[in-house]
């Protein structure tokens, strides 16, 4: 296959053939059609954070990615060959034609996502998850305000504003 390699910390990209991945009995191997260029991807290039986030040279960069469920390992039920999924990566990136991820990093991608638009969420919506769980600690019956929602468009942090509501149970009755 196909992939985009760093040779080494603040190198040149290159792009050349390396062996398709394999999968495990726990894993999902994934046609990508889409990745995420973060700011993840270009520090643990760069090198300057290597102490705290070492890569194994050579890497493939990727930390999220949208594509089409190509084979499933033995203990896959969750998903099926030509699921369309979206995830985040472990190990090798998704710079790459494809990408053996574990079933647990994916989930189906909505039908009203593009797999660019799906690509583009893994990392943002963890980053946000955690500012307001791991760090903001919010809890059941905690109120938080979101900024950035608008009617047409913006839809991440409203997204994760229904999702926390949804999964910590912290919603009233809408007034009518």
């Amino acid at each position: 296959m196909k992939a985009v390699r760093l040779l080494e910390y603040g190198g040149q990209l290159v792009f050349n053939d390396v062996p398709t991945p394999t999968i495990a009995r726990d894993e999902i191997l994934v046609k990508i059609r889409s990745t995420a260029v973060n700011h993840l991807d270009l520090v643990e290039a760069s090198g300057t954070a290597r102490q705290i986030l070492p890569i194994d040279l050579p890497w493939i960069p990727g930390h999220e990615f949208a594509g089409v469920v190509e084979q499933i390992g033995s203990d896959v039920a969750a998903c099926a060959p030509g699921d369309a999924v979206f995830g985040t990566t472990t190990g090798m990136g998704a710079y790459a034609e494809y990408l053996a991820v574990k079933a647990s990093a994916i989930a189906r991608k909505p039908s009203n996502l593009s797999f660019e638009e799906a690509a583009s969420v893994p990392v943002a919506s963890q980053t946000a998850w955690q500012g307001i769980f791991t760090h903001g600690h919010l809890e059941k019956g905690q109120t938080i305000l979101i900024h950035g929602w608008c009617r047409h468009g913006g839809g991440l942090c409203g997204a994760i504003g229904i999702a926390c509501r949804c999964h910590r149970h912290c919603h009233r009755k809408r007034r009518r």
